[in-house]
This record gives C-alpha cells, structure tokens and sequence, in this order.
C-alpha cells in the first residue's frame, strides 16, 4: 500500500508540473488575486518535488504517509505555492477513508484555505462553519478562527468578523500586529451583541463599546474612562486618536453651491431647504450660500479664504463638480453632492442620490433572501440597460453561480408580449396550438402554464411602467403556482399616487426612510409639503439630500474614525468606506391603495 500511494503521488504531481489545467478548478499559473487572501502563485521547482518524493517513500505505512503529506499541504500554503499544494490535497482525498479523525479536520481546514485563496469565499465559509466547533482544543483551533474572521471580512460581514476576532483572542490568538483587533472590531455595527470571555478580548470589546458611547454623545469622557482602567494596553494610542476625532467640533464655517437660478433652480433650492432644516439643530455649522448657475468657478480658491469656509460642500450638477480644481480645495474639506468620472480634485466624501444605489440594494437583497433566478423587465433605453447591468453585477457578486434573465421593452404595448415570452406563457401557448392542429376534432382541454424556474422579479423602471406591467404578471402566472415576488425601486412611489384597481399591490419598493409613514420625521415632511405644495416626492427626496449632506459634513470625521458607526439619514442609512459612501434604503410595499412599511435583510457592503 505504501508504494502505491508514492506511485499515486508521483504521477499526480508530475501532472500538476505538466499539465496545470487538470487540476483543481480555478488553479492557473497566473498570480491569484483575492483581496484579503491576496496570493502570489510560487511554482515549486522539480529538485523540490523530487525531494519530497525522496521522504514520501521512506515513510513505512500509509498512516505516516498522509500525516506527511498533510504537513507538507500547509508548509506549501503558507509558501503560496497553491497549486502543488492542490495537487497534495487531490492525492489525499482519495485516501480519506484511512486518515484519522484529527487527520480529517485537518484536511478539511486545508481545504477550506485552498478555496479561499481562489477568492470562493462563500463556499469556503460554508464549509468552515461546521468544522469550527471541531477544531476547538485543537492545535488549528486559532488558525481555524483566524480564518473564519478573514472570510467575514471578505464577505462584507462586519459583524461576524468583529465576533470571530473576539473569539480568536479567548482562543489566545495573540501572535498578531497590535492594532489587527482593532481593525475588525472598529467596523463592528453593534458591540453591544458581541461577547467576550478573555480579559484580552473583554478589555478590547470595552475599547469598542467606549467609542461608540462617546460617538453617539451618551458619555463624553468614556474613553477617557477606558484609558484609566487599561493603562497599560496596547490600544492605548488608539484611544488617544480615537477621543481627539471624537471632542466636540469647533465651529465649521461652509461655502455652499447650489443652482438657485436657471433650469435647476428649483432642485437647488429643494437641497437648501433641507440643508437650513438640519441646521436648525446643528448649531456648530455655519453656512454661505453661492448660486452655482452665475459663480466663476476660478474664483473658488478666494470665495473660500473670503468666507473663512473650511469646508466646501456641492456643486450639485456634474458639469459644475467637473470645474472644481485641485489647487482650489487644497486646504479644505469637499463634500460633493454628484459624482463624476472625471475630477480635477478628489472630494474628500462623495454623496450623491444614485439610481445605481438602489439596484444593488435589491441585488444584494435578492441573494440574503436566498433567491437563484431573477427576471429583470426594464425600458430599452440607456437608463434600462444601465438597471440591468448594475443590477446584474451586484447581484453575481454576491451569488457567482445563479443566472440572472432580463428583458427588454419599448412601448406599452410591448410588455405584455415580453412578460409572456419571459415566463414562457407564449410558447406553452403555442405549444398547444400545435396539440390542437394535431389532435384535429378531438377536443383538447389544456391551459398554457408559465415558467417555474424564475424566484423572483425586479422592475427597475417608473411608476407608469409598473403599473401597467404588473397586472401582466398576474395574470401570465400559473393558477396553480406560487405568485413570484415583485420589487421596484423608489421610482415606483409618487406624492399623491392616485392607484387603479390596486394595480402596484405586493409591489415591494426601495424608499428614502423619511418619504415613510413610521418615520420619526414624517410629520415634518407633511408640513413642508404643505407649505411647498407643488412640490413631488423627487423634490422632498432632494431636501433629505441636503439634510444629510449637513449632518454628513459634521459627523465625517467620526464615522472614518469608527467605521461601524452608522449615521440615521432621512435618506438612509449611511456607512462610511474610504472610497464611497454606503447607504441603504428602507423598503415598503403595496397594499392595496396604502403603502406599509416592511422589513428585508440588512445588506449594506
């Protein structure tokens, strides 16, 4: 036996030298990239296989064999060299029904890091989580914990990554830079559900907690507290930066440009609105407000020092935000409310209300709900394609081996020709037809039956094209069949919608939190639509803008310095990442003529 498997081994690895291609899925000879688990591909050279056979077959038994082979998988990954490794991996999965319990877990684990290092992330999270509890005790019990945090990372789970570092260090897993804790606890959303056993991990959790007291204004000296309790922690420099980002700003003076003339004037000023809205409790900002539509955008750099504004926020239009210049933000902070490819600066935050945002919030939503196949019905226009190729993106990013379908319409007459081409109905139809021809005077009794294959739909497009394409999906289902869930975005909520014949009912839809009958804010909404009643929910959503653009503009600072800290828009939920801010919806659906307001995953990156 233990000739034969020295016989297995030689051939399988020199296959791998030869003959990469017949390994294991997605191994290549080209560098892996993978983010976190980010790998340089070393190909081991033949005098190091050969030396390795050379102690494979002085090994006596099979059982010493594996055990060989096992500690050779990790000293090669730890090498980077992923595909003699996969080669290893291969030759002992053929031989797993003699490795030991131990052994086994071990294999598992090694497995598990092969798949990460592909950047299958999802599957080898899958696989880790039952092995987890069996690898407690074990020597791989840090490796095994340490790998699960780094999924999570590379997952966007915050969350679970923060919990899976605080078990790492109960585990003693200390052989790490000091501030790695603190890099996954920071974007943690909620410490006050994450546990600790250790005193490493407790005194780091309090670190987290402390943070989030000071931020959220409930303890002004609680990192102070925290330092005097942990004098001698290694987070004690982070404390330090952390309190100083954290002490009650000075006052802020903003130079604001806005379109207060011209075609945009009134989106300008739905923007300044809510902007002197938010400022009525926001005392440490002041304001000058500039009409973007007549400013010389030259002059930029002195209308800064003439106001005395360490802060710019706007242009609102693109064409504007392309005028800004690098040396006329030098010594300022810029809050851009648009985005653009192209930028003679760089803003230091972007803030802008995309249609893209809500299209990868239902994506992600889609794949947290566990939906496979999605049906995508969107306008053939530039805007459409746009919904589809984003949507489509996001959602693959998430679920790598579904499929989403789309389809394409022009005219209102076009949709119902295209929803029964999708869901199959005009080819069961025809299908039937040709039984009838064929059957000649028999009668036949058959009814056409729509696709079964498709979870879900998503109908990107207006209101008007809802409403007229969603009866057509109730009636191209199968009687006998499951209704498919129907979601829009935001586009789909007008003021003042007078509905037909419960025409959008079920239709689940993105919306800002404020344009919602539960929000806290509600009632002022009611009260400003009043007072500007020609105003549409595109205008209020425009005055959410601009208060979020001010509360963003002060609390900037603090969410970089604590990234799990989530500020409560009136347009969302907003996240601060280095290259973007994140920001999630909240969702609502149809019922009938009144629209209630549900719950769906959180799913924000």
């Amino acid at each position: 036996m233990p000739k034969k498997l020295t016989l297995c081994m030689l051939v399988c690895l020199l296959s791998a030298c030869a003959s990469p291609g017949k390994q294991r899925e997605q191994v290549s000879d080209t560098p892996t990239q993978s983010n976190g688990f980010e790998q340089t591909e070393v190909v081991s050279s033949a005098r190091t296989l050969n030396t390795l056979l050379e102690e494979l077959s002085a090994l006596p038994t099979v059982g010493q064999q594996l055990s060989f082979l096992l500690h050779e998988v990790e000293q090669l990954q730890q090498a980077n060299e992923w595909q003699t490794s996969a080669a290893l991996l291969s030759e002992i999965e053929r031989h797993e029904q003699q490795l030991t319990a131990s052994q086994r877990r071990q294999l598992q684990l090694a497995e598990v890091r092969w798949l990460a290092s592909q950047g299958r992330y999802e599957v080898a999270q899958q696989q880790l989580q039952p092995l987890l509890p069996q690898l407690s005790g074990s020597t791989y019990h840090t490796a095994g914990l340490r790998l699960a945090r780094d999924l999570a990372w590379q997952l966007q789970q915050p969350q679970q990554a923060a919990h899976m570092q605080l078990a790492l260090l109960d585990a003693g897993g200390q052989a790490e830079p000091t501030d790695d804790p603190w890099r996954f606890l920071r974007e943690a959303p909620k410490p006050d559900e994450l546990q600790a056993r250790s005193n490493a991990a407790q005194s780091w959790l309090a670190l987290l907690k402390a943070a989030h007291q000071q931020a959220q204004g409930l303890d002004s000296s609680a990192l102070q507290g925290w330092q005097l309790r942990h004098a001698d922690h290694p987070g004690q420099a982070i404390a330090a930066r952390v309190a100083a980002v954290l002490r009650s700003p000075k006052q802020q003076q903003a130079l604001v440009l806005l379109p207060l003339s011209g075609p945009y004037a009134e989106q300008g000023q739905a923007v300044l609105d809510g902007m002197v809205m938010a400022l009525e409790d926001q005392p440490n900002l002041q304001i000058t407000v500039r009409d973007s539509f007549s400013f010389d955008f030259a002059q930029l750099a002195e209308e800064l020092q003439r106001t005395g504004a360490d802060t710019l926020i706007g242009p609102l239009l693109k064409d504007n935000i392309g005028q800004v210049s690098d040396d006329a933000v030098a010594n300022v902070r810029w809050v851009a409310l648009n985005s653009l490819q192209q930028l003679n600066a760089t803003p230091t935050l972007w803030y802008a209300l995309a249609p893209e945002t809500e299209y990868e919030q239902v994506a992600r939503t889609f794949a947290a709900k566990g939906y496979r196949q999605p049906l995508v019905l969107a306008a053939d226009s530039a805007r459409g394609r746009e919904a589809i190729a984003v949507f489509s993106d996001a959602f693959q990013q998430q679920q790598p081996q579904s499929t989403v379908e789309s389809g394409l319409y022009r005219t209102p007459d076009d949709m119902k020709a295209i929803v029964q081409e999708k869901l199959g109905v005009a080819a069961s139809e025809a299908r039937i037809w040709q039984v009838k021809i064929t059957a000649g005077k028999i009668l036949v009794d058959a009814e056409a039956r729509s696709r079964a294959d498709f979870d879900v739909i998503f109908l990107p497009g207006s209101i008007e094209q809802t409403r007229l394409l969603k009866p057509f999906i109730d009636v191209n289902i199968s009687p006998f069949m499951q209704p498919i869930p129907v979601y829009a975005t935001s586009a789909s909520h007008i003021k003042g919608d007078a509905l037909s014949e419960n025409d959008l009912d079920n239709v689940r839809f993105t919306e800002l939190p404020w344009l919602l009958p539960d929000h806290p804010q509600y009632g002022r909404l009611q009260q400003l639509l009043q007072q500007r009643s020609h105003w549409g929910y595109n205008l209020a959503r425009l005055a959410a803008f601009g208060h979020d653009a001010v509360l963003l503009t002060l609390r900037q600072q603090q969410m970089a310095a604590i990234p799990g800290i989530y500020l409560e828009g009136l347009t969302g939920t907003l996240k601060w990442q280095p290259d973007a801010l994140q920001r999630q919806l909240d969702w609502a659906r149809y019922d009938g003529h009144e629209v209630v307001p549900t719950s769906e995953p959180l799913t924000m990156p």
